[in-house]
């Protein structure tokens, strides 16, 4: 394979799409092979975005990229940043420039050495280690990648080193689909199907549904169950075997792990049967976190704050959009004045038909008279119940 050679005017040359969590253009994390194959990976990668299953894929793009069907060797190196220590070594800035720079003692002279920090979240979090980054992001060797991996921007995104990499060309945003879930044709419901097109499934739109209805939309977990189908129809790639809604009945799992905004969703748009079953869901099998859908949360008391603070922030959300309108603010400025996110705006817009100002302060009441109730250590799931019912009815 031929070295590595920087890439100018990359943002030209190279098909990018503009990320939805910053201002930067990115590479899409499926592309990222295609993209940057035959030696054009640039000197520094970061993969960035709480959908594990994407930065999965990304990562298994640059490998692909730099070592073809190889998998690099000693070239491929791996370093894990939220680590206090690393092989009995301080993992610092300094350390891991030090190893982008040193050839391996075994590995392949014509390849290019890759080293990845993943969870590198602890590693970028001081201005003093970012600053040390990007001054020495050009200096890095020219058969060398330094590739960051972490699950979220926390203070990352408007730092300079941020905007060094996007201006090489090397960043990749892996943002959850499960807040852009809404209906059939949907980024999420398309992303499985193709997912699903990869392992020799043809999976139905009612199919893909029922799968996300039952399992829930963190697509990590939704394409485990896209494995489990293709094994009981032992699917292989490059064929179309039908997928219906009686083989997901069978063959998937009904596990749907639930977030407090599912639950905070359900319950401003007054579905009662969805927020009761949410709340069900919630107590039964813990509350999920879509950046850590390994790990629910199953301490009762820790459920509740986290349910009370979602519930809040959408109806402190309402409110104040109710409030602008009411006080003469076009529609945009309202949206603006609620902070309410582009992604939530046509659900605000319909919810605020029915919210008006004399029920969003009855709701914050009830809300702050459950607040109240909770503490006294009484039933937990009995006296959230009792709010659904009571913000149900208005």
């Amino acid at each position: 394979m031929p070295r590595l050679v920087p890439r100018a005017n990359s943002s030209k040359s190279v098909p990018m799409a503009k990320g939805k969590g910053s201002d930067f253009s990115s590479v899409a994390p499926g592309q990222v092979a295609a993209v940057w194959a035959k030696g054009k990976l640039p000197r520094a990668v970061l993969i960035v975005g709480p959908e594990a299953a994407l930065r999965e894929e990304a990562l298994a793009g640059v490998q692909k990229a730099a070592f073809g069907a190889g998998d690099g060797g000693m070239n491929w190196v791996v370093l894990y940043g939220s680590k206090a220590e690393q092989d009995g070594e301080l993992l610092s800035p300094a350390s891991v420039l030090d190893e982008v720079r040193t050839r391996p003692m075994f590995g392949a002279e014509d390849e290019p050495k890759v080293v990845v920090v993943r969870r590198a979240d602890a590693l970028l979090a001081t201005a003093d280690a970012r600053d040390i980054f990007e001054r020495n992001l050009t200096d890095i060797p020219q058969d060398a990648v330094l590739v960051f991996e972490l699950a979220g921007w926390g203070t990352l995104k408007p730092t300079r080193v941020v905007k060094a990499i996007a201006a090489g060309g090397g960043l990749v945003e892996c943002e959850s689909l499960a807040g852009r879930f809404e209906g059939p044709d949907s980024p999420l419901v398309r992303e499985i199907q193709d997912r699903a097109k990869l392992l020799g499934l043809a999976l139905s739109i009612n199919a893909a549904m029922l799968i996300i209805k039952r399992c829930g939309t963190v697509l990590n977990l939704l394409e485990e169950e896209l494995k489990k189908l293709a094994l009981a129809l032992n699917a292989e790639h490059g064929q179309a075997l039908k997928v219906d809604e009686a083989l997901v009945e069978q063959v998937c799992a009904n596990s749907r792990g639930a977030g407090a905004f599912d639950f905070a969703d359900a319950v401003t748009q007054r579905n009662t049967k969805l927020a009761l079953e949410t709340l069900g869901a919630i107590f039964a099998h813990g509350l999920v976190d879509s950046r850590k859908p390994d790990k629910a949360v199953t301490n009762e008391a820790s459920i509740v704050i986290s349910l009370l603070a979602a519930l809040n922030w959408k109806l402190a959300m309402l409110q104040d959009f109710r409030t602008a309108l009411d006080g003469g603010a076009q529609e945009r400025d309202a949206f603006a004045m609620a902070k309410v996110p582009f992604f939530q705006q046509d659900a605000v817009r319909r919810l605020s038909r029915t919210y008006t100002a004399a029920f969003s302060r009855k709701a914050m009441e009830a809300l702050f008279r459950a607040n109240l109730e909770l503490r006294t250590g009484h039933d937990r799931h009995a006296l959230l119940e009792k709010l659904v019912w009571e913000l149900a009815r208005g």
